[in-house]
């Protein structure tokens, strides 16, 4: 025979639970806040791995903007590709400092894509590489106008594909470090100073975690 107080208690464990359940009280049930919460507790590189970084990929100097319509010395900082090595992935993040009012892939005489800010919302963050994937050997512009700079000033990079080996290469280890941050902190801590096109190829990867492209630095920032 049930005992009675067992009963009592088991239906009181039971209505509780349904009242968490359709208050949203039990946390691990809604999505909203457990994506917030995991948003929250994004690892960070440790200090060591952001400073190996810092000290093999040195300094990043602004360049100025071109034309002699824009107010001021604007200039624009290229944290992704990294400026001065060869483009090491097939689609790089596009990632400068500072808001800006356009983005411009172009060959020859031809625009192959472009962005712009409108009039409230600038050009923020990363942005996904927008066209086919490079070639080896490729050679495109990338044009930059930070916020403020009039229509037809920008900063201009070229963007040079290393060849199909180094590309192939790359990807492989891409693919060998996955997503784990902790993995990604391993590699770059074991990395030597021959390996610098290496690093900065793989940071400019959309599978590489953003926290390390954040820590990234100019030697001063663009007005």
């Amino acid at each position: 025979m049930t005992d009675q107080r067992t009963m009592k208690f088991t239906s009181v464990r039971v209505f509780s639970l349904a009242v968490a359940l359709s208050t949203g009280m039990v946390v691990a049930l809604n999505p909203a806040a457990q994506a917030q919460n995991n948003k929250a507790n994004v690892a960070q590189p440790p200090r060591s791995v952001i400073q190996k970084l810092r000290d093999f990929l040195g300094l990043n100097p602004p360049v100025a903007v071109g034309g002699s319509r824009s107010s001021g010395d604007l200039r624009v900082c290229l944290l992704s590709p990294w400026p001065g090595q060869p483009v090491g992935v097939t689609t790089p993040v596009l990632l400068a400092a500072g808001p800006l009012n356009e983005l411009r892939l172009e060959q020859g005489d031809q625009v192959l894509w472009q962005q712009r800010a409108s009039s409230t919302q600038a050009i923020e963050g990363p942005v996904a590489w927008p066209i086919r994937p490079l070639k080896p050997g490729e050679i495109m512009t990338l044009k930059v106008r930070p916020r403020g700079a009039s229509g037809a000033d920008f900063a201009s990079y070229t963007l040079r594909a290393a060849d199909v080996d180094t590309l192939q290469a790359n990807q492989r280890q891409i693919n060998a470090l996955g997503s784990d941050a902790a993995v990604w902190n391993t590699w770059i801590k074991n990395l030597t100073q021959q390996q610098v096109p290496q690093i900065a190829a793989l940071l400019s990867s959309p599978k590489a975690p953003s926290t390390f492209r954040q820590h990234l630095t100019c030697s001063e920032q663009p007005r």
